[in-house]
């Protein structure tokens, strides 16, 4: 049965990305328990750690296609305990960018870890000619669906 839904390529995304997001949330549920943390707010740590100069929630809902609601509730969170600070653009009032408070970065850097062996299993046993063919290919569905919204 499973092989049959894997042969239809628009199931095969789906499934995918289902089976994706589960995995990579598995990888993370210990440190949920150890540090307390959901992981939309794993998620909004991380996405300000790596992904520098991005540092707005306007740039986590873009990039990390959460709900403003979301982000805005892990952030709230994230500011109460100590892990974030946020400053007020100098050129435009309306636009907070928000910075990883230095307490929370031995936090962060576990959980860049733990991202870092989901990628690096993920690519286990890919080879450096088939990452450079699936990154082309990802980067094209990346612009097809771009080009939907």
């Amino acid at each position: 049965m499973e092989s049959e839904i894997l042969n239809n390529k628009n199931s095969l995304f789906l499934i995918f990305n289902w089976k994706l997001k589960k995995v990579y949330e598995k990888m993370f549920y210990s440190l949920t328990k150890e540090f307390e943390l959901t992981q939309n707010e794993i998620d909004v740590l991380l996405f300000l750690y790596n992904n520098s100069p991005l540092d707005t929630a306007r740039d986590i809902a873009r990039y990390r296609a959460m709900s403003k609601s979301m982000i805005s509730k892990s952030v709230d969170s994230l500011y109460k305990r100590g892990f974030l600070s946020y400053e007020t653009d100098e050129t435009d009032k309306r636009c907070i960018h928000l910075k990883i408070k230095p307490v929370a970065i031995p936090i962060v850097e576990k959980l860049y870890e733990v991202q870092k062996e989901f990628f690096d299993s993920l690519t286990y046993n890919i080879t450096k000619e088939e990452y450079k063919t699936m990154e082309t290919v990802l980067n094209k569905m990346y612009q097809n669906i771009i080009d939907q919204l």
